[in-house]
């Protein structure tokens, strides 16, 4: 066990050589999380983003298309009436954010029965019909909308790829290392490494992330004009749908509790912007 520890030790000097290399790419391609002020890595442009999500938008759309599941309008009278819903949602989020020129923002409501909702790096707006029942009135649905459109502002999908590209950067060096060594300790320290890279790196900024597009997300809907108060009985019914889940640790999103918690902390800021949705964004 001592040899292993020694190797391990090892690998990490060796890695610390990588980290440093890292850290320059890091200071090159730092910058700065709107409304939160959170320093954050990206070494991708928003160009690089919008051009990878404008290939997956249309693969994606290709697919439902074919499944017959994007919702249209002239289906039902009811489909109209969600369309228009979605539709006028997204606008007053958009227009409360300022970022109506930001990118060429476009909404589809798929036909399915999955509670989710996602906004892509090139702004377009996906919601599922299975989320409808959770966010249960138009206000629920702004918390749900806010908070991916904030994902999106957050430039979160560019750090989330940067820093996986860092610490891959990282474990292929270490892993260098080990096999000019010729260690035969090298499967478990990598699988060692691994882990504590995806444990005590890559899942907790996840969960940073949703937090802080819950945070931004809050101040959106609320100056929308949509009661902030409404985001927490989303995160209730959506608890209630899904059950408690793994252990937040383990988990890329924070708890329901964690969840219910921030956001009653942040409800009086949000609140300052519901009063008066004239008021700048910080």
């Amino acid at each position: 066990m001592g040899n292993l520890v020694t190797r391990f030790l090892g690998c990490i000097d060796h890695a610390i050589g990588a980290c440093l290399f890292a850290t320059l790419l890091v200071l090159a391609g730092c910058a700065t999380v709107p409304i939160t002020g959170r320093s954050q890595v990206n070494l991708f442009s928003d160009e690089e983003m919008v051009a990878i999500a404008n290939d997956q938008f249309s693969q994606f759309m290709g697919f439902v298309t074919q499944e017959g599941a994007v919702l249209s309008e002239t289906e039902s009278p009811a489909a109209a009436a969600v369309l228009q819903g979605v539709g006028r949602i997204s606008d007053r989020i958009i227009e409360a954010a300022g970022l109506r020129d930001r990118y060429d923002w476009q909404t589809v409501v798929v036909n399915a029965n999955q509670e989710n909702a996602f906004v892509m790096p090139n702004g377009k707006i996906i919601v599922y019909t299975g989320i409808l029942p959770i966010a249960k009135t138009e206000a629920g649905l702004a918390a749900v909308t806010a908070h991916e459109v904030a994902h999106v502002v957050a430039r979160h999908g560019a750090e989330r790829a940067s820093q996986q590209s860092l610490a891959q950067g990282v474990l292929e060096v270490a892993d260098a290392v080990l096999a000019g060594q010729g260690d035969q300790y090298r499967p478990w320290i990598g699988a060692a490494l691994g882990l504590g890279a995806q444990y005590g790196v890559l899942l907790p900024f996840s969960r940073e992330h949703e937090s802080e597009a819950d945070h931004i997300g809050l101040l959106y809907m609320a100056k929308a004009g949509y009661d902030p108060a409404e985001a927490i009985g989303v995160w209730e019914r959506m608890e209630a749908a899904s059950g408690s889940g793994r252990p937040e640790f383990l988990s890329t999103h924070p708890s329901h509790a964690t969840r219910r918690s921030q956001i009653q902390a942040w409800l009086p800021e949000a609140n300052v912007y519901y009063v008066d949705r004239t008021r700048a964004l910080p």
